[in-house]
């Protein structure tokens, strides 16, 4: 799939590369997985219409791009591979073979490196993360973490850590990312979600089966609280400020909020949903968005307040939102159907349903 013309002047090739990304850039892209359909669909979100779909491996889950958002990284779940996207051509450009299972993923701060972390157990040996050069696809290195299921993973600000939610062994892992050694650091069970502080001197991470949220100090690399919070805890944000983290207690129907200072709870919001897994927080840390999946709708969070200002209707098992880099849209893939909700921040409403994405949208990424 990869071609590379040696004839065209450096110069030249230049030019092309800026009119096309310049051509791109008034059409914002967003590129949304789709489980079943074994694609990627591309969102015109100035139209919000599908404008193509590529083709990559089989059950898509987690997509992920470069810092300079040129390329999409997307893991197949059930076919043990990696595709790579040009999300200026919209094209499937290369595609990685990794273990079983990949899952998670996130790419270094300088955009180098991608790691990919598995949800299943490799021949005795653990959970695996490849460790994959941005540029050339080749894989630097494969890491084995204990247990079968591996999940979130973060990078520090630096770059030089890179941490992860080991549900099944009840730890977060952290990898040196020159040396590649491993530092564990139990928790309490079911670690799944994490989120880190704007100065990058702590991660947070949900502890789903101990209802419970762990903080780690990323200096000395050691719990320093936790703090219990609501039944079965998912997604897990901070505000832009650092001063409160917020989680969605999924069996519990509410929202724990965490003050970051004295590292307890100060307030527990009910959602006025049904199972609330994920939740994302406005660049201005005025507004919290929880999902709300067996309820088909989103709650909003006023973070002055600390209630809920309004609930506004979705598809079908909402389970992922992104806010648009302009912070003005948010949109929701709803999991049951083949449909994208689009939501105005500005007036709390739903602005535009996005049909014919694929069957079970669900990671989604923002392009050029």
């Amino acid at each position: 799939m990869k071609t590379i013309s040696k004839n065209i002047h450096p110069a030249f090739a230049l030019i092309i590369f800026a009119f096309a990304f310049a051509y791109s850039a008034p059409a914002q892209h967003l590129f949304v997985t789709t489980r079943s359909s074994d694609t990627t669909a591309v969102i015109d979100t100035s139209t919000n219409q599908v404008v193509t779909a590529i083709l990559v491996g089989d059950f898509p889950v987690r997509i992920t791009t470069t810092p300079n958002r040129l390329k999409a990284f997307v893991c197949n779940g059930h076919s043990a591979s990696v595709s790579v996207l040009d999300t200026v051509a919209l094209t499937n450009i290369a595609t990685i073979q990794v273990g079983q299972g990949p899952g998670g993923e996130a790419i270094t701060p300088d955009g180098a490196r991608l790691f990919v972390v598995h949800q299943r157990g490799q021949h005795g040996f653990g959970c695996p993360v490849y460790v994959i050069d941005t540029a050339t696809y080749a894989v630097l290195n494969i890491i084995y973490l204990p247990g079968n299921r591996c999940n979130d993973i973060l990078f520090t600000p630096n770059g030089r850590s890179a941490y992860i939610a080991n549900q099944s062994a009840g730890q977060v892992d952290v990898i040196d990312t020159t040396t590649y050694r491993v530092r564990r650091i139990p928790t309490a069970a079911g670690a799944l979600r994490l989120c880190i502080s704007p100065a990058g001197d702590r991660v947070y991470v949900t502890n789903n089966g101990g209802a419970s949220v762990s903080a780690i100090d990323t200096a000395t690399k050691q719990v320093i609280a936790t703090i219990p919070v609501g039944q079965g805890p998912m997604g897990i944000a901070i505000r832009s400020d650092g001063r409160e983290v917020y989680t969605a207690n999924s069996r519990g129907n509410t929202v724990s909020v965490i003050d970051t200072t004295t590292l307890s709870v100060i307030a527990t919001i009910p959602t006025g949903g049904v199972w609330p897994s994920e939740l994302v927080t406005t660049a201005d840390g005025t507004k919290v968005f929880v999902v709300n999946t067996n309820s088909d709708n989103v709650s909003v969070i006023d973070t002055a307040t600390g209630s809920v200002s309004a609930i506004i209707p979705t598809g079908h098992r909402p389970f992922i939102s992104q806010i648009s880099p302009d912070q003005t849209k948010l949109y929701v893939s709803n999991t049951g159907t083949t449909t994208v909700t689009v939501i105005d921040i500005a007036s709390l409403t739903v602005f535009a349903t996005v049909a014919d994405v694929g069957t079970q949208p669900f990671d989604m990424a923002f392009g050029p």
